[in-house]
């Protein structure tokens, strides 16, 4: 089955999953504006997720910016070896945004309903 996935149908559910997660993403700081704003500690868990954010994003850009600034034009259906580490990279950067958000979420959450955060000494 795997021998049938091309380079194009990879990036085009990597895209996929990026978009959702930058909605996921926005959606949550906007729900969770005022207790982002409350909180020092969650402010920076906030960064921290915006941080996480930028560099997976920045990977899945990598192959497109090559692309682009490659003089020969390569079609894309040329798979080369570096795509799979490309590929590799990129979930791994998407896994830890994935567990960044939640943890964000977990602990705005709770600061929202209990009003103290974990983060408090």
């Amino acid at each position: 089955m795997l021998g049938h996935l091309s380079i194009r149908d990879v990036s085009l559910a990597l895209c996929l999953c990026t978009v959702v997660a930058a909605f996921v993403f926005g959606s949550t700081g906007l729900y969770l504006y005022d207790a982002v704003r409350r909180s020092t500690a969650l402010q920076q868990e906030f960064y921290s997720t915006v941080r996480r954010m930028i560099v997976t994003i920045g990977i899945f850009v990598i192959p497109v910016v090559v692309y682009f600034l490659d003089a020969r034009k390569r079609p894309l259906n040329n798979v080369e070896p570096y795509a799979f580490v490309w590929v590799g990279c990129y979930v791994v950067s998407l896994l830890f945004f994935v567990a960044g958000l939640a943890a964000f979420i977990r602990d705005a959450k709770r600061e929202k309903k209990t009003g103290s955060s974990r983060f408090k000494r």
